[in-house]
Order: structure tokens, then sequence, then C-alpha cells
């Protein structure tokens, strides 16, 4: 889980909650379930608050550079764009969940 795996992750998952369930109760139930838990781990990552277990790297290092070279840090800056991408997971499953219907 990183800011940048989480939305393709998402949609991928909105596509396929979509695809493969046909009950709206269900559907709702799943949707608000999954973004729910994308955004616990997410948020707890951040704020390395439980360690990011693949890499050397602590768990806000893992959600800002999500394994790249790229030496981004966490800083008041990171924090309010961090905000927002959090705010936008819900979008990035209703993206999903749209796509499947066109």
């Amino acid at each position: 889980m990183s800011f940048l795996l989480d939305p393709p992750s998402l949609v991928a998952i909105g596509v396929a909650i979509d695809r493969h369930v046909q009950s709206p109760v269900r559907r709702v139930r799943l949707t608000i379930g999954v973004v729910c838990l994308f955004l616990l781990k997410s948020t707890l990552l951040y704020f390395d608050v439980v360690p990011w277990w693949f890499t050397d790297e602590d768990s806000t290092e893992w959600m800002l550079n999500s394994g790249l070279d790229t030496e981004v840090t966490r800083q008041p800056g990171t924090d309010i764009l961090a905000v927002i991408m959090f705010a936008a997971y819900p979008l990035w499953m209703k993206l999903g969940l749209e796509l499947n219907r066109e």
C-alpha cells in the first residue's frame, strides 16, 4: 500500500466488485469495507504506526516513495498532499465501479 499503488488497486477492485457482486447491498457493503480497510492501513503506514514489512524503509517513506528512489520525505507540504490523497480513495473506488458499466 502506497500513494502510487493504492489508486490503481482501488480502481481494479472496484471493477471486480461491480463485475462479480450482483447484490446491490453486498456491493455497497463490500465497497465501504474495502475503502475503509485501505484508509485505515494506509493511514497507519503513513504515520509510521505499523511497520512496512517488505523493505528496510520506514512505512512513511514507503507510502511516499513506493520503493522508488525519489527521496521524498515527510514535511508539512506532504502531509497536506497525503490528506488530499486519502480523501480521494473513495473516488478511485467509484471510478472502478463506474468503468465496468460503460
